[in-house]
């Protein structure tokens, strides 16, 4: 990912914006903490490619949502009850949402299908959007040498994650069908 940022630039920032996200910003900035990128450029390049994909799932929720839903019954109770808190809360969750791993797709897009005014969305991805942009920009690019160090390491210590991992998971499998 990180050579393919490099060559492409800040084309690459924006297209890893807009293809993966996270993985894609921390590789432009590492190629930014190498010399190879502006810092500046990339934060730019990446804020324009999380707006182009939040709008993209925005505007095909207001212009499909709907459909998608109706022909699906069995989803309509659990689009009723997101509907219904995405009405009671969103001012929080349209500044919110660029900052909940998992949710990234699913609220723009139900934004748009809720019918929340596109003027509205416009300003609230803005902000929500330039503050992703700058934390993220900022704690990563700050990380990114620790982090870079920690995955070279990870290899000497991948066997012990490993054989933690199956060992809590056995342990919890076990208690769990004790207590069933």
């Amino acid at each position: 990912m990180a050579e393919w940022i490099e060559s492409l630039g800040y084309l690459g920032a924006f297209l890893g914006a807009v293809l993966e996200g996270e993985l894609a910003f921390l590789a432009a900035l590492q190629a930014t903490k190498l010399g190879y990128l502006n810092f500046y450029y990339v934060l730019l390049a990446v804020f324009l490619g999380a707006q182009v994909v939040d709008w993209s799932l925005y505007l095909a929720g207001k212009h499909g949502g709907q459909a998608a839903i109706d022909r699906r019954p069995k989803l309509k109770p659990k689009f009723a009850q997101m509907s219904e808190a995405v009405q009671q809360r969103s001012t929080l969750l349209l500044l919110a949402y660029r900052f909940m791993y998992g949710f990234r797709i699913v609220l723009p897009t139900l934004f748009g299908v809720v019918k929340v005014s596109a003027r509205r969305f416009a300003l609230f991805s803005f902000i929500s959007t330039l503050l992703w942009v700058t934390i993220i920009g900022n704690l990563g690019f700050f990380f990114s040498g620790s982090l870079l160090y920690a995955l070279e390491h990870i290899q000497t210590f991948l066997p012990y994650f490993i054989a933690f991992g199956l060992l809590g998971g056995g342990l919890a499998f076990w208690l769990w069908r004790r207590n069933a």
